[in-house]
């Protein structure tokens, strides 16, 4: 999993306080959904003339102790319009700064928890190409040519996977888009008297960092197969976001289930703890595994911390995030077999 964090506000001119607040929640959120991804950090700021990106393959906690960093923060004032935060859990792609998000395109900028599972077809299909092996960077060149709002969302059906999303189009940097399917979770909420909406993906890490800068503000989880548009001219009292219907197909092992609902046996499907289950359950009592252990993957083989797998319990393998979407699915298929 990785993290994704931002705010969108109108052109409101703020006072020094509610820049510092805003500063603070930002600050915050990055912080905070680093328990989410420590391979990389970046953040994109844009204001009606031009736009700033940050991004470096460094945890939240150490890129916080840089010059730079410090100075990017600082670029937030009242003529901020857009920002979109990530923390990056590597998947597909090395640690490396060029995998890190957000990721730009010929016409976006954008971040992405989750895995485009069907992107080389859909990259081919619009004869598109992509500058890193990260699966992330496909959606947003995927998105390229199309600019309204429909045409977007044609596109996003096309795609499979699981998604949590931010972007923005370079060209219009009022608009802020967000999306989410059921495998992913995505949380908004609006500060009237900022004219600002804060977003993140859990709803714990929004409330903290709005509670600790002092804005008041309910949280919400947004409606999942849904493109949400919040154009900041129109924030008035409220986001007044307009909702499109737009629903990306779930992982294959997801769609599966749904089909064979009538023939799924309780206690069959695989759990998958990741470690912060594994340490507060007890399993590693003992062990000596740390979080920076070294272990294969049982799917792909390739060495990753153990902070980063998962453990199957029943079958005492650990296995990547990535691994992990085929993983259930593939066991409940040979389940199967041997039963027949």
């Amino acid at each position: 999993m990785c993290g994704i964090f931002g705010f969108a506000k109108s052109e409101k001119t703020l006072s020094q306080l509610g820049e510092h607040q805003i500063r603070g929640a930002v600050m915050d959120l990055a912080c905070l959904n680093e328990s989410r991804g420590k391979d990389g950090t970046g953040i994109a700021l844009m204001s009606p003339s031009e736009m700033t990106v940050l991004k470096e393959a460094k945890p939240v906690g150490e890129l916080f102790k840089t010059r730079r960093f410090r100075e990017m923060i600082r670029k937030i004032t009242s003529r901020t319009l857009l920002c979109l935060g990530h923390t990056r859990l590597a998947t597909i792609g090395s640690v490396h700064n060029d995998h890190c998000h957000p990721f730009v395109s010929e016409d976006y900028v954008g971040v992405h928890n989750g895995h485009f599972l069907n992107r080389e077809k859909l990259l081919k299909k619009y004869q598109k190409k992509v500058q890193t092996p990260v699966d992330s960077e496909a959606i947003f060149r995927v998105l390229d040519g199309e600019r309204s709002v429909s045409g977007v969302v044609s596109r996003l059906e096309e795609m499979s996977g699981d998604f949590a999303l931010g972007f923005a189009n370079l060209r219009d940097p009022f608009q802020l888009y967000l999306l989410r399917n059921e495998e992913r979770p995505l949380h908004v909420a609006y500060v009237k008297r900022l004219e600002a909406m804060f977003w993140s993906s859990e709803q714990r890490h929004l409330e903290y960092a709005l509670v600790r800068n002092e804005l008041d503000a309910k949280v919400r989880e947004i409606q999942p197969d849904h493109l949400y548009c919040a154009d900041v001219r129109q924030f008035n009292g409220k986001s007044n976001m307009a909702k499109h219907a737009c629903r990306i197909e779930p992982p294959l092992w997801e769609r599966w289930y749904a089909a064979s609902e009538e023939d799924f046996q309780p206690g069959v499907q695989p759990y998958l703890f990741d470690f912060d289950e594994l340490h507060a359950c007890g399993f590693l009592e003992g062990s000596g595994i740390t979080e920076r252990s070294k272990i294969p993957c049982a799917g792909c083989g390739k060495e990753m911390e153990a902070g980063k797998l998962y453990y199957d319990d029943g079958s005492g393998q650990f296995i990547c995030e990535i691994c992990s979407c085929d993983y259930s699915f593939l066991g409940q298929q040979n389940i199967q077999k041997e039963d027949n």
